[in-house]
């Protein structure tokens, strides 16, 4: 057997290489379609794609593969696979898929994600987990619990696109740990599964499939699988990751220090260290990195953009003339000067960005003149705007610790602008080293290593050499000014320009919402202060009652008097509807404690609850005591008792329980 295959799953197309593996060079690579794959939209911020059609067009470029190459399949040794990471896949106990899976660039489940990450602890997900459960996978499979719960109760297993794929090249379903870090179901602390989330957002440990290492035997092609593909059964699937640590692996960036990048349909920056890190803001996120498995201690930081390449696509697509290339785009942009005179552009429009605190500020073009600027200078300040945006975000993975001193880039994507290039390197006064493979390409060479192909992942990529380097050549105070200019305007998109959320309609219809809640406390208000304005009226009635008792009436006559007086003060009092008033208007300043209290101690009585109510105030034992009319002995006896009856541990206070409530 003298081939290895390779797989990229992305969201734009499929894409398998051919290398040959005696000498480890690349026969073939083809991709299918040509044009970009379908995103399904329904409402704003929702991206979705049938995982059929990846699978049906991985099968149209093996076929073209084989065809082209005149390729006897049986000479394939090994299947390597990588994939757009993130999505969400959702099969039943016929491994048939349940609805479309929702994609990386979806967002969703942002506010689910903001959510649990207050929940649960913003310390507690950064040391277990490295990241907020944000826009994850584990949280957009809470938004199909919340949303589609028909769909959700037929669920059998989850996958990764990834997983997917290999799911129906062997019929094993099966993921890695990289994969589960990557939904936000992996603590790295504890190094076992993310129990904390998944008990968080109620789900099943059952739904995860199992776990097998990210260079292992996986299974092996089925004879429906070959039928469709036009392989043969028995080739073995032998590696599959997310196509960002695949991305680094490709460039052979395994160790602390080194660092990857690409700028594909999304931008993203890749590092590796040797000790978990995080960004307390989760403006960056870090992964199981391929090679984490052998000591748990390769881990990936991972900067994303997901405006990048998709912008200068849409560039292409919608303003540059019919029959125009990239090339053409280049030369044009080359014309224009650094700063493209003052037009800038925000690449942001593509959904939520990590980097901006998930921020969907949509892209942006500024100063535009249409007596100055041409397509040249749209090209330029494109480009620019997604240089500019890794320039951002590299500058926080500085602040992480991580030097930015080398770049490996792949060659097939916008490093090949040299004007791009150029101004990355200038501004983070860096080399970037573009090598000549792709990530498609690396997931075949790794293929080669979990079969015995190559005896190390270092053989299999001993021919990643850099073919070119740009270095920081540009001017850099133009390129400085440029840069400034375009945070400026950043600046006033992230504070100045209405989101979603301050949209007109979205505000008229929160402020009707607040007037209606107003008018109705405003009533609660007025009921309570007449209450109170009725309790005193009373009070002053039952002293003037008590003064007119005259020591001339006789002991049976006062009797009669006191009788009608406690009977008149039973028929103004009621407790229990007093103290649930209080509870209502005490849960408003204190996030539903007492519901709260209820729903987990259902047993408590309305004395214990008093107390509790009492020490989240927190008032001194001795305060409590007046309160309750009770002696500081008694207090504390009730303490005991409340202690006993919540099943608090000895380490922890009471007052610090009631906190948590």
């Amino acid at each position: 057997m003298k081939y290895l295959l390779g797989y990229e799953i992305g969201s734009t197309t499929i894409k398998v290489a051919l290398i040959h593996s005696e000498d480890n060079l690349v026969v073939d690579v083809v991709q299918y379609p040509e044009h970009d794959s379908t995103i399904l939209s329904k409402h704003s911020g929702w991206a979705e794609q049938h995982p059929e059609s990846w699978w049906q067009d991985l099968c149209t470029a093996t076929r073209s593969l084989l065809a082209i190459n005149n390729l006897n399949p049986r000479e394939i040794a090994g299947i390597g696979i990588a994939y757009q990471m993130h999505g969400l896949v959702l099969v039943d106990e016929n491994k048939k898929v349940l609805r479309p899976s929702i994609i990386w660039s979806d967002s969703r489940a942002v506010t689910i994600g903001k959510k649990a990450f207050k929940d649960l602890g913003e310390k507690e997900c950064l040391e277990n987990f490295l990241n907020s459960p944000g826009n994850f996978t584990a949280s957009k499979l809470r938004w199909v619990k919340d949303n589609e719960p028909e769909i959700y109760d037929r669920i059998d297993k989850i996958m990764l696109p990834g997983d997917y794929i290999a799911m129906k090249f062997t019929g094993e379903v099966q993921t890695t740990i990289s994969g589960l870090s990557e939904a936000i179901l992996w603590d790295f602390k504890r190094k076992k599964i993310a129990h904390q989330v998944m008990d968080y957002y109620e789900i099943s440990e059952d739904l995860i499939p199992e776990i097998v290492p990210t260079f292992s035997l996986q299974g092996t092609v089925t004879a429906e699988a070959a039928e469709m593909s036009g392989l043969v059964t028995g080739i073995p699937v032998t590696y599959r990751a997310g196509d960002q640590p695949n991305n680094a692996l490709s460039l052979n960036v395994l160790n602390p220090g080194e660092i990857a990048a690409t700028s594909a349909e999304s931008g993203v920056v890749y590092g590796i260290v040797d000790r978990p890190k995080y960004d307390v803001r989760s403006r960056v996120n870090s992964f199981a990195h391929i090679n984490y498995e052998d000591n748990y201690d390769r881990i990936g930081v991972l900067l994303c953009l997901n405006g990048a390449g998709t912008q200068y696509g849409w560039m292409k697509s919608q303003i540059a003339l019919s029959g125009r290339h990239y090339e053409d785009m280049e030369r044009m942009a080359s014309t224009v000067p650094i700063g493209s005179d003052e037009l800038c552009v925000l690449p942001f429009g593509n959904g939520a960005e990590r980097m901006l605190d998930e921020k969907s500020i949509n892209s942006h073009i500024m100063n535009l003149e249409f007596s100055r600027h041409s397509r040249g200078h749209l090209y330029r300040a494109a480009l620019e705007g997604v240089a500019f945006s890794f320039v951002y975000g590299m500058n926080l993975l500085k602040e992480m610790g991580l030097e930015v001193d080398i770049l490996r880039v792949t060659s097939d994507n916008m490093f090949q602008s040299e004007i791009f290039s150029m101004t990355i390197a200038t501004l983070l006064d860096c080399h970037i080293e573009v090598v000549d493979t792709t990530g498609v390409i690396g997931a075949a060479r790794a293929a080669g290593v979990a079969n015995g192909v190559y005896t190390s992942l270092e053989e299999a990529l001993s021919h990643v050499k850099p073919s070119i380097i740009y270095e920081p050549r540009l001017n850099h105070s133009r390129c400085s000014q440029a840069y400034n200019l375009w945070l400026s305007h950043l600046d006033k998109a992230l504070f100045d320009m209405p989101s979603y959320a301050n949209r007109p309609e979205v505000l008229r219809s929160k402020n009707e919402a607040l007037k209606a809640t107003i008018t109705e406390k405003n009533k609660e208000l007025t009921a309570v202060s007449m209450q109170l304005y009725n309790k005193d009226e009373f009070l002053l009635e039952i002293k003037d009652s008590l003064k007119g008792l005259s020591a001339d009436l006789s002991v049976e006559d006062q009797k009669k008097v006191l009788q009608r007086l406690i009977a008149k003060i039973e028929s103004k009092t009621d407790s229990d509807k007093d103290w649930e008033s209080f509870e209502g208007q005490f849960d408003l300043l204190h996030s539903d404690f007492f519901k709260k209290l209820k729903s987990d101690f259902p047993k408590l009585s309305v004395s214990e609850a008093k107390l509790c109510m009492l020490l989240k105030m927190k008032l001194s034992t001795k305060e409590i005591a007046n309160q309750l009319n009770l002696s500081v002995r008694g207090v504390e006896t009730r303490r005991y008792r409340l202690r006993k009856k919540l099943q608090i541990n000895k380490e922890l206070d009471l007052e610090e329980f009631l906190d948590r409530v």
